[in-house]
């Protein structure tokens, strides 16, 4: 039974838990997120001028998605 209670209290101990993960893991997310949507139009720029074509049209569709995945998860950042 003692055990049972001394686990409780680390989880429940200031340090530890759910809120400190989340207060850590949401800004960081955030921020990289806010970040890849600014540098991304740099690195798909290159892909429109040398044309779209087979691999390429694949490349350049797949850093659209991630970076409208990264608009949205960065939206937040520095409000």
């Amino acid at each position: 039974m003692s055990n049972t209670s001394t686990t409780e209290s680390r989880l429940e101990s200031p340090g530890f838990g759910l809120g400190v993960v989340r207060a850590t893991v949401v800004p960081t997310v955030r921020f990289v997120g806010f970040w890849t949507a600014v540098v991304l139009p740099f690195v798909y720029l290159p892909l429109l001028f040398t044309g779209l074509g087979g691999a390429t049209t694949d490349a350049f569709l797949a850093l659209l998605v991630v970076h409208v995945l990264s608009l949205l998860l960065g939206r937040e950042y520095g409000r």
